[in-house]
């Protein structure tokens, strides 16, 4: 937008008192609304779902009247660069009535080329289904508005047979074939025999593990059904099949990078030759399989806890590949703070156990709760850049890792220390205890709701004093709108739990507006 350069970020000067009764500061709305766009949809300990979705339409509203596009974008980075899905699908509905009459209401609701990184907020076909959805949900009896219906037209006449057929969305309230009903489209030539099977159900998934390994089963079964075969002989069979379907889909790398972490353990059961191990590793740490699959740090650590608390025996090289793979799906830490002491200090109060529904792998839910995010980007800060590790709540102390371990490990033996500081929040406890150790940067990972104040109080000062300024970094992972801490040039603001917030750390802390600029820069 071409005023975006005249402006200037508002400053965090807004006095209010937080969720635990502290005094802090309201960030401005766009970086509200950035705050929840990162942390995502959810209960959270101090505000339900349905509060945080009208907080979230109500800043939506807000910064629509003057900068639709720049919500546009915002909702657009969200999915395409931190991964977000729910929040951006209630966000594009709820700015679906600031679109009306804009010719931008069409490229928003299109299909984002990843190729070409232009587009909209279509970057999977499912999320049509996912915005229809939410969109009949809160809008029951209308029609869809004129802007979403010709950029998910767009979006589908641009689609290809696998995407159509991998994202039906077969057995859901709103399908593929509801919205191509609603939307009309005019395929190609080419596309026409593909929709045509869309449309009566005859289109079948390829290519991915589940379609392969139903067939295989559906094959078998019937082999016994028939009396080919026994069982005992099925069983030899379909053991069979499903180890050349992960050996094609593998070696053809037509398998999808959370495919392959989600199937890791079937994988292992079928075949744990050194063979497949071998290849299964060098696809895990294929550096633009991982960059292009917007795998997130905590998607891969998740996959290797769920291994390694699994009966089942996991390679030592499949270990050592998920834990490269780690690594790879964030920048290399130590280039981006090359010099200079560094503390990392997470928040193990009481507020940071509650929300987030949390994700699943296998049946099991990990991750699902703020603390368990602060130990794991702790965790990874404290390892990748040699950094000291703290925990605070109503005191401060160090928690002694061993540099050698995994992230992984680190991060377990960080939960493991938790409530040895109680479950209040003191923010000046932290530089209390930091004080002798004079460092020069201090990364808090935290909801940032506290029952103190930074600015003015002595224990701040007297680090200031004693120490000089230094920079902070603020994470948070809650997006309640606030923080402790009064913007100024040494204080650098980032949201949520992707792999983006490392990059994002040192952008930030050269250019206070980098973030906003990135957005900015987004092309719709």
């Amino acid at each position: 937008m071409a005023q975006y350069n005249t402006k200037t970020v508002k400053r965090a000067t807004t006095k209010m008192v937080n969720h635990q009764g502290g005094n802090s500061y309201k960030i401005s709305p766009k970086l509200e609304l950035i705050s929840i766009l990162a942390a995502g949809f959810g209960n959270t300990y101090y505000e339900k779902l349905t509060d945080r979705e009208i907080r979230f339409k109500d800043l939506v509203n807000e910064i629509s009247k003057t900068d639709a596009e720049f919500v546009a974008k915002a909702m657009v980075y969200a999915r395409s660069v931190i991964g977000q899905r729910t929040a951006t699908h209630f966000g594009a509905v709820a700015l679906t009535p600031s679109l009306s009459g804009m010719e931008l209401g069409k490229r928003f609701f299109s299909k984002r080329n990843r190729k070409v990184n232009k587009g909209g907020i279509i970057y999977r076909l499912d999320d049509m289904l996912e915005i229809v959805a939410c969109y009949q949900h809160f809008n029951p009896g209308k029609p869809l508005p004129a802007s979403m219906k010709k950029g998910f037209k767009l979006a589908l006449e641009k689609a290809d047979t696998y995407e159509l057929a991998k994202y039906q969305g077969k057995g859901k309230s709103v399908s593929l074939v509801d919205v191509v009903n609603l939307v009309h489209p005019h395929p190609t030539a080419e596309m026409t025999e593909t929709f045509k099977a869309l449309m009566s159900g005859d289109l079948k998934q390829f290519n991915t593990v589940e379609d392969k390994n139903t067939s295989a089963g559906q094959e078998v079964a019937k082999k016994v059904k028939e009396g080919k075969i026994t069982k005992a002989e099925a069983e030899v069979e379909l053991t069979q099949s499903k180890k050349e379907n992960f050996a094609e889909l593998v070696d053809t790398k037509k398998i999808g990078y959370l495919a392959l972490l989600r199937n890791l353990r079937n994988i292992i059961i079928n075949d744990a030759s050194a063979d497949m191990i071998g290849k299964v590793s060098n696809l895990l740490t294929d550096e633009t399989f991982v960059r292009k699959s917007l795998v997130f740090p905590h998607q891969i650590d998740i996959a290797m806890e769920v291994l390694v608390t699994d009966k089942v025996k996991v390679p030592t090289k499949l270990l050592q590949a998920l834990n490269s793979a780690y690594e790879l799906s964030i920048p290399n830490l130590a280039e981006l703070f090359p010099s200079g002491k560094t503390a990392v200090v997470i928040d193990t109060s009481g507020s940071m156990f509650g929300g987030y529904s949390g994700m699943k792998m296998n049946g099991k839910s990990i991750n699902k709760s703020p603390i368990q995010k602060a130990a794991l980007i702790g965790a990874t800060l404290a390892k990748g850049i040699d950094a000291d590790f703290f925990q605070f709540g109503r005191t401060c102390e160090k928690i002694n890792y061993n540099p050698i371990d995994s992230y992984n490990t680190i991060k377990k033996y960080a939960l493991s220390q938790e409530g040895r500081v109680g479950h209040d929040t003191r923010f000046n406890e932290i530089f209390k205890t930091l004080n002798s150790g004079g460092y020069d940067r201090i990364f808090i990972v935290s909801d940032l709701q506290g029952g103190d104040t930074i600015i003015g109080n002595s224990e701040y000062s007297n680090y200031v004093t004693t120490n000089g300024k230094p920079m902070i970094y603020t994470i948070d992972l809650c997006g309640y709108g606030s923080t402790m801490f009064k913007q100024d040039k040494n204080l650098v603001q980032l949201f949520g739990y992707g792999s983006d917030i490392y990059e994002m750390a040192k952008k930030v802390e050269i250019d206070p507006k980098a973030l906003l600029k990135e957005i900015e820069a987004i092309e719709i």
